[in-house]
């Protein structure tokens, strides 16, 4: 019998949801910032020390990295803030994109 699974491969291999330059960008910058922390003599400015504010950060550019480097456009970018500031009324009913589910696919016959 023949293995029929489909696989994507399109974009890259995943893990945790993010692709592997994503996910080393994210530890990177948490083993960056943590241990420049620790590294670092207090940076006292008006009375407050300013290493934490450095390492948050450097701690950030991973996750933002993560943001910038996300295979959309910006079409995209404006339907997601349109999605999250907009007011929107969610009705039930139909489904309104019927195409999103691949119906021609073919489909494995598990025998008992």
């Amino acid at each position: 019998m023949d293995d029929i699974t489909p696989l994507n491969l399109e974009d890259a291999p995943k893990l945790f949801g993010m692709r592997f330059d994503q996910l080393f960008a994210v530890l990177a910058s948490l083993i960056v910032s943590t241990q420049l922390y620790s590294w670092m003599n207090p940076l006292m400015f008006n009375g407050q020390d300013l290493r934490l504010y450095i390492c948050l950060f450097f701690g950030i550019l991973g996750p933002f990295y993560c943001l910038v480097t996300l295979n959309h456009s910006a079409s995209y970018w404006e339907t997601l803030l349109n999605f999250y500031t907009g007011s929107q009324v969610l009705i039930p009913g139909p489904d309104p994109n019927p195409v999103r589910f691949l119906t021609d696919e073919k489909l494995p016959e598990f025998i008992d």
